[in-house]
C-alpha cells in the first residue's frame, strides 16, 4: 500500500510540480529541513494513543512523507468530506467563478427533511461560484452543493458523473460518489488514502489553496460563515482550515491542514463514533490529542 502511494505521490509531482502545488500557497507551504520536525521519529507507524477514530493518516506536505496511518486503505463513509472532492470537481471544471447560481426553496426544505448540514444561504438568490464553495466547505452547506449541481445541470453536465470520473483520474482507486453532499448511501464511500489524494489536488487550485486555509469568510451578500475545524486550533499548532464531517452512519470524520515549526501537514480522521447531538466531538479531541502528543 505504502508503494502504490508513494508511486501515485511521484506521479502527481511530475504532472503538477512540486513548486505549482505547494509554493504558490496562502500559507507559504515551504520546505524547511527534516530536524524541524524531529520529534516524528517513527515514520508510518501506528499511533501509541488511545483514540476514537478508528481510522487516520497524518502526512507531512512539506516532502509527502506518510508519518503515521491506521486502516487508511480501509473503506469508509466519508460524510461531509464528500464536499472536498465536489470543491475539487468543481475548480477543474470551470475557472470563472464569478458565474452565478442558486438553490430553490424546495430543494432546501427537501434537504431539511433529510437533516442535512445547511450554510442557510438565502432561497432562490443567486451566488457565485466562488461563495457557493465556500458556504460548501466551511459550515459544510448542503443547499451550496445542489445550487453548485443546478449550475453544471444547466450546461447538461452531472456533477455527480464527473466527481466519480475526476476521483478516478487522480489516482482514487477505492472511492464511489453518489451525491455532492455525503449523506448516507451504503453505496457511498471512499479511503482516507482517496481522501488524501482529493486534498493535494485540491491544493494544486488557487482557490481551493484559500478555501482550505479559511477558517471564517464573509459571503457577498453579507453573511458571515466559518468552520468546525477552528475548535481544533491550539497553541502548539497553527491550525489553517480544513473539513468536518458526520452522519450516524459514517460517525465523526475531520481533515486538518496545519502548520508546525515551519513545516506543513494534513491529517486525516476517520470513523470516530460520537454524535454532535449529544456533544460528542470525538473526532475534535483525538486531533487535539494528537497535536499534544506529538509536539
Amino acid at each position: 500500500m505504502k508503494k502504490r502511494m508513494t508511486i501515485i505521490l511521484t506521479m502527481l509531482l511530475l504532472i503538477y510540480g512540486c513548486g505549482s502545488i505547494l509554493n504558490r500557497l496562502s500559507v507559504a507551504w515551504d520546505r524547511s529541513p527534516i530536524d524541524d520536525v524531529n520529534v516524528l521519529k517513527d515514520r508510518s507507524q501506528t499511533l501509541d494513543l488511545d483514540l476514537h477514530s478508528g481510522k487516520y493518516l497524518l502526512v507531512d506536505l512539506s516532502d509527502f512523507e506518510i508519518l503515521y496511518s491506521h486502516d487508511n486503505d480501509v473503506r469508509m463513509y466519508p460524510a461531509s468530506l464528500t464536499k472536498v472532492l465536489t470543491m475539487d470537481t468543481v475548480l477543474s471544471l470551470t475557472e470563472d467563478l464569478d458565474e452565478l447560481s442558486l438553490v430553490t426553496n424546495q430543494q432546501v426544505e427537501d434537504l431539511i427533511v433529510e437533516d442535512a448540514s445547511l450554510a442557510y444561504l438565502q432561497r432562490d438568490y443567486y451566488y457565485t461560484l466562488r461563495d457557493l464553495l465556500y458556504a460548501l466547505m466551511l459550515p459544510s452547506g448542503a443547499d451550496a452543493a445542489l445550487a453548485l449541481e443546478n449550475y453544471f445541470a444547466q450546461k447538461g453536465i452531472d456533477l455527480v458523473e464527473e466527481m466519480n470520473r475526476h476521483a478516478k483520474e487522480i489516482g482514487c482507486t477505492d472511492s464511489h460518489f453518489v451525491n455532492t453532499t455525503g449523506l448516507h448511501d451504503d453505496d457511498h464511500y471512499t479511503t482516507l488514502n482517496d481522501l488524501y489524494l482529493i486534498v493535494l489536488d485540491s491544493l494544486k487550485y488557487e482557490e481551493g489553496r484559500k478555501i482550505l486555509d479559511t477558517l471564517f469568510y464573509t459571503l457577498e451578500d453579507g453573511t458571515r460563515i466559518s468552520t468546525g475545524v477552528r475548535m481544533v486550533a491550539n497553541s502548539k499548532t497553527d491550525v489553517r482550515g480544513g473539513k468536518t464531517g458526520y452522519t450516524p452512519e459514517a460517525g465523526l470524520n475531520i481533515i486538518v491542514l496545519y502548520r508546525h515549526r515551519e513545516r506543513s501537514f494534513v491529517l486525516l480522521l476517520g470513523n470516530a463514533m460520537g454524535s454532535y447531538l449529544n456533544d460528542e466531538y470525538w473526532h475534535f479531541d483525538d486531533a487535539l490529542m494528537i497535536f499534544d502528543s506529538l509536539y
